[in-house]
């Protein structure tokens, strides 16, 4: 990202919205349409001054990640009003991995050329190191995600540094306006999103405040603030008096949210990511199908579903009150990483644990028999033949009655 400036330019300050709103109208771009820009900042702004306020702004320049940052009026703001190098991010509908726009403001005399590096954040892995930013920014961006926001929640956990912080904000699914919009026979689902330049453009899945937040502490981040605001006034009396209601009366009783929208800032802790599923949120049924494996260490009841197959029993206490999975007569671990072995901790159970590349092709890594009793047990099985540690290794455990099984680790 480049930028050029002239000293003489009007004043920008946060607290001031029309000076913010001329600001962000004063840019022209190739095919800007006036009406167009002026509904997206009538309509953004005051999220945009909410996302502000959550932002901290530290004496010392940092390093924030911006993800979706198309159409730049965040990005705009972050580097106007906060002490920021920015790595900015999109998701185009084509393939290409970067995307490039040159903005100009002949009235601030400022042109920004604005790199955006594009992925799908919520099935790859974001191309930057680990403990890279100071901040992420992901403002209306997870209600869009189709399948997998703990992938992108891990994601940002790897890139912030230690202590580092994201700020989400995303519509509530409970808000009155919806409540209402329901009560009176009308749908709220987003309408269809032919054309949109922007992969994902339409809505996938709203949340909760209580399903975010849980989320978001489950995934392992310490949640340091978390609030339901109305960042619009009510459209109409009837809409004042359902917000009323809900809000100061019903949420007494229900202990709900309803306000518009939700935002949090949660930052990340010394302990590892922990891949996340709630059942709120996922059919578990269906997440016995899927494998996703980005961990050297399994940890049963922390991080194994993205890791192990279907046939697992429930998660119960070993004899040291360690957590454990009974796999059946098969069980099947994927990890990956880079070691020379793998060690597990296993009990009530005899047989055989094996390891595998399953592809290119089929491929035997090693495999050593086992017996244990009540007592979690140590197994250690060497790593041999074409291991790649780029391949995820697959852990069979071949146990006529199964074997309960603690932990699963590259070592």
């Amino acid at each position: 990202m480049t930028v050029e400036t002239t000293p003489a330019a009007p004043a920008v300050r946060e607290e001031d919205g029309a000076s913010l709103s001329r600001y962000l109208l004063s840019f022209r771009w190739p095919y800007r349409d006036d009406a167009v820009s002026r509904h997206l900042v009538r309509g953004g702004l005051p999220l945009w001054r909410q996302i502000l306020r959550f932002v901290p702004n530290p004496k010392e320049r940092g390093r924030a990640l911006e993800l979706g940052s198309p159409p730049f009026h965040i990005t705009l703001l972050m580097q106007k009003l906060r002490n920021y190098d920015l790595q900015l991010t999109a998701y185009p509908s084509d393939d290409r991995r970067e995307l490039v726009q040159e903005i100009e403001s002949p009235e601030y005399g400022e042109r920004h050329r604005y790199v955006c590096v594009c992925f799908d954040a919520e099935t790859e892995r974001f191309p930057f190191d680990d403990n890279s930013f100071d901040v992420a920014i992901w403002s209306e961006v997870i209600e869009h995600l189709t399948q997998n926001p703990v992938h992108t929640l891990g994601e940002v956990y790897r890139v912030l540094k230690p202590g580092g912080c994201v700020i989400i904000s995303t519509p509530n699914a409970s808000r009155a306006d919806s409540v209402l919009t329901l009560a009176r026979g009308y749908n709220i689902y987003d309408p269809y999103h032919l054309g949109a330049v922007l992969a994902g453009s339409r809505h996938s899945r709203e949340y909760t405040y209580a399903e975010l937040v849980d989320l978001v502490r489950g995934c392992g981040y310490e949640v340091d603030r978390a609030e339901d605001i109305d960042i619009y006034p009510p459209w109409s009396r009837l809409s004042r008096v359902v917000r009323a209601l809900l809000n100061r009366v019903v949420s007494r009783v229900t202990k709900g949210h309803y306000r518009f929208h939700l935002f949090v800032r949660a930052k990340k802790t010394d302990a590892p990511f922990r891949a996340y599923f709630p059942e709120s949120l996922f059919d578990q049924g269906h997440l016995n199908f899927h494998l996703a494996p980005t961990s050297a260490k399994v940890v049963m009841g922390w991080n194994e579903a993205p890791h192990i197959f279907a046939g697992w029993g429930g998660l119960r206490k070993a004899a040291d009150g360690a957590q454990v999975r009974r796999s059946a007569a098969v069980g099947d671990v994927y990890i990956v990483g880079t070691g020379s072995a793998v060690r597990i901790r296993l009990a009530n159970g005899k047989g055989d644990a094996q390891l595998w590349h399953d592809k290119p092709e089929l491929v035997s890594l090693g495999s050593v028999p086992f017996e244990a009793g009540a007592e979690l047990t140590e197994v250690v099985v060497p790593l041999s033949g074409p291991y790649d540690p780029v391949i995820p290794v697959h852990v069979r455990f071949d146990v006529p009655g199964g074997v309960d099984v603690a932990t699963v680790e590259l070592v």
